[in-house]
């Protein structure tokens, strides 16, 4: 009789985002051996409206389960309590596929992505302590009680087992997967029609947040140093709105676009938009302090697009010798790459080239092949 594994997607949301798309991508490369094992279920939220999610569930290979699973916090775990209460005989492996994994869960999978919020978080919990604190006891409960963990970069490997000082039996429960790219093709097979943002000239392009670890400060610091040496044909647009910047953000904004705009946030763009944004860029500039993997590497490689990027946490691992780096906590530093990358005309192919290699090494296949090894070796198969 075949073992049951439930795959966990409530944490898959309307917009796009990287966990999302790590869940969606694992479920839609199981290989198709896995199913000749496994009878494969999903957990999903009541209502959830994601279509690449559904293109994949609709395929019939999967038994769906819809409950209402909060995506994160306490209740997150009162939510999880009462269904593993209703539900938990009826499965064999529970694959938790976020950082959330359940307090009440032993013997499960669980997958982490990384632990940045330990030093970055974004929460009006700060100043009470309360969510990283609780946050702490989530990932130490998922280290301790889970059968086995997947960390999606040697660099999280690593941090799990500085911050948290594990054993070795504890570390040797760790299992390095990384993330892949297949998306970023299915994508982009499907964006070739509709408006596109209008561009006027040469300009770096940066994809993101405001959220501290993603760090617009340092990079909005950085081009206003490197702006004096600069061609001024040469901008910097970034995908993505200023809303939560602060003052000081927008007085540099203000400063830099004093006689000539030459920084542009585009607000949310479509797939078209984006893709035709990232295929006309110069160069793709990625200043994260902290990433568990860092899709964006990908995608800069896909589009084939030299890299500028931080050598903090997991990015060296991932980008390897196709980046141009830079100390993501220093605005000079970040400006002087930018400087070098524009003025060595060599410079972009080179790193591009390389960037085509690097891609190889991952894949969304490969994650989803080595995962379900995992669920093998956890089932004693």
């Amino acid at each position: 009789m075949k073992k049951i594994i439930l795959i966990d997607a409530t944490t898959v949301i309307e917009k796009k985002d990287g966990l999302s798309q790590y869940i969606i991508s694992l479920l839609d490369h199981l290989p198709a051996a896995a199913f000749e094992l496994f009878e494969f279920s999903v957990l999903i939220n009541k209502g959830i409206k994601r279509e690449a999610l559904w293109a994949v569930l609709n395929t019939g290979k999967f038994t769906i389960v819809e409950a209402r699973i909060s995506p994160i916090g306490p209740k997150r775990d009162w939510d999880m309590f009462w269904f593993f209460r209703k539900h938990k005989k009826i499965f064999d492996l529970f694959h938790s596929t976020s950082n959330q994994y359940p307090l009440c869960l032993k013997n499960g999978i669980a997958t982490i992505h990384d632990i940045t919020f330990r030093k970055y978080l974004d929460s009006s919990w700060w100043s009470f302590k309360m969510a990283p604190r609780f946050l702490n006891k989530v990932i130490k409960n998922a280290l301790h009680r889970s059968a086995a963990v997947i960390a999606v970069s040697n660099a999280t490997k690593t941090a799990l087992t500085t911050n948290y000082q594990l054993n070795e039996k504890l570390q040797n429960k760790i299992q390095v997967i990384y993330e892949g790219w297949e998306h970023l093709a299915k994508e982009d097979a499907g964006s070739t029609t509709g408006e596109v943002y209008p561009i006027r000239g040469k300009y770096l392009f940066y994809v993101g947040t405001t959220r501290v670890h993603k760090n617009m400060k340092n990079l909005l610091k950085a081009f206003l140093i490197a702006k004096e040496q600069l061609p001024q044909n040469i901008d910097l647009i970034i995908s993505g709105n200023e809303t939560y910047l602060d003052a000081a953000d927008k007085g540099i904004i203000d400063h830099i676009n004093a006689t000539r705009k030459r920084i542009f946030f585009t607000g949310f763009v479509s797939k078209n938009e984006l893709d035709h944004l990232f295929k006309n860029s110069d160069a793709f500039i990625f200043p994260s302090f902290s990433e568990g993997f860092g899709i964006p590497v990908l995608e800069a490689f896909y589009f084939n697009k030299p890299l500028l990027c931080s050598n903090a946490t997991s990015l060296p691992e991932i980008a390897g010798d196709a980046a141009l780096y830079f100390d993501p906590n220093q605005p000079s530093a970040i400006a002087d790459a930018i400087l070098y990358f524009y003025n060595d005309p060599t410079i972009a192919e080179t790193l591009a080239a390389k960037g085509r290699q690097q891609l190889q090494l991952f894949s969304w296949k490969k994650t989803a092949e080595e995962t379900v090894t995992v669920y093998k070796n956890v089932l004693g198969l």
